[in-house]
């Protein structure tokens, strides 16, 4: 699953979804495979299933605090099986008030989830799985793209990619090594 190489014109991984829940199960996956100081970066367009996609984080780690957007709150905390912190930063407007959230201190004794990480630069964590979601053929479809940034990430996508497996047939998702095989950009 994992490519020996990744990087963003070389992801490690492909999924498709086709629905909502779908994507709350591959979050799941992630979930499940999520370890205290991983850090997950969430890219894509309002709607895109982001916050769903934590959703389905929340949820494995056992959280009894639900998933929301946290755009109006910024970071929103689920407790759990593991500590997992969710920050949106689609209201912030420099760097300097991303480095105000300490998203560094919170992988001390927890994970972080981000969304909008395009304005957080270098303010975040170098080490990060890395997923660009999009729309693709239909309404509720999204092709991700998973591409780790440092070795940590790559564990995280390793550990993520034999849930992913163990539950393909189930869930019905389609996943690739390389964005050729299915296709995409």
């Amino acid at each position: 699953m994992v490519d020996s190489q990744p990087g963003p014109a070389n992801p490690a991984l492909l999924l498709v979804s086709d629905s909502e829940d779908d994507t709350v199960r591959i979050g799941k996956s992630i979930g499940y495979a999520i370890r205290s100081g991983d850090t997950v970066l969430l890219s894509g367009d309002l709607g895109a299933g982001k916050t769903r996609m934590v959703h389905g984080m929340a949820e494995a780690i056992e959280s009894p605090v639900s998933a929301r957007s946290p755009t109006f709150v910024i970071v929103n905390e689920y407790p759990g099986k593991i500590h997992l912190s969710h920050c949106d930063l689609y209201r912030l407007g420099s760097i300097d008030e991303v480095e105000e959230l300490a998203l560094e201190e919170r992988l001390i004794n927890g994970a972080l989830v981000i969304e909008w990480p395009e304005i957080g630069g270098t303010a975040l964590p170098y080490d990060a799985l890395f997923l660009k979601i999009v729309n693709g053929d239909h309404d509720d479809q999204r092709i991700i793209t998973f591409t780790p940034t440092g070795p940590g990430s790559a564990n995280l996508l390793s550990r993520s990619a034999a849930v992913f497996e163990s539950l393909d047939g189930a869930v019905g998702l389609t996943h690739s090594s390389t964005p050729e095989q299915t296709g995409q950009p």
